[in-house]
């Protein structure tokens, strides 16, 4: 069932509407979107698919949500899966569960407890990553970088949704202060680094103090 006014879509049960500038969509169950679509608040509880581009002042989901397009959402806040077939740029995004992007990820704040998939490049003044499941990018660049595995190993499948090692890949990281542990890096650059428990880092670039774990594995370190 779909009741949709002017400037209001809201889906109950199951239903599908076409895209275009929304002040809210509200979707309580199973919902599509044919469109772009751009509304100031956008909340899914249950599953949702936007056949184009989304953009959202406030976007909450709880549920499964399927972008194919571009996402861009000032506030995001999923419990759940998301998956964007494009980028995704924001100012505040945080992310409980999984999340896949096929580009690149930029945001002034992004927060992820579970584990992601981010084909291009991850961006923001400040990361943290508590790994529930499996991360990687392609790219990881920012002010301060924060990731560490979480103590809770029992749910890390529930919140990944796939088996594979408990670490974040990358083939760079790059930021001011950065921690990491049970990370597989070929490149990290920074001015305060600390290598933790758990990671594998082939070249360590270090403008001012480095710190490593003893269980940690450098191949090449250099001052700059």
């Amino acid at each position: 069932m779909v009741q949709a006014t002017k400037r209001k879509v809201r889906i109950t049960g199951s239903g599908q509407s076409s895209g275009g500038v929304y002040d809210s969509v509200h979707i309580m169950g199973e919902g599509q979107l044919f469109g772009e679509t751009e509304a100031d608040t956008f909340e899914c509880m249950g599953n949702c698919v936007v056949k184009g581009n989304l953009k959202a002042r406030n976007y909450r989901l709880q549920g499964e949500a399927s972008i194919e397009g571009d996402m861009l959402a000032n506030k995001l806040t999923a419990l759940g899966q998301i998956n964007v077939q494009g980028s995704v740029r924001g100012s505040r995004l945080h992310i409980r569960g999984q999340l896949e992007v096929g580009g690149s990820c930029g945001a002034d704040s992004f927060q992820a407890k579970g584990g992601f998939t981010i084909q291009g490049l991850l961006s923001a003044d400040r990361v943290e990553v508590s790994l529930y499941g499996p991360c990687a990018a392609q790219e990881i660049g920012g002010g301060r970088i924060d990731v560490r595995r979480s103590r809770v190993m029992g749910i890390k499948n529930w919140f990944s949704g796939k088996e594979g090692p408990l670490e974040l890949t990358a083939e760079s990281i790059e930021g001011d202060d950065i921690y990491i542990e049970h990370t597989h890096a070929e490149h990290v650059r920074g001015n305060h680094i600390i290598i933790g428990p758990g990671c594998r880092i082939g070249h360590v670039e270090y403008r001012q103090t480095l710190q490593k774990n003893k269980s940690a594995i450098v191949r090449h370190e250099v001052k700059i």
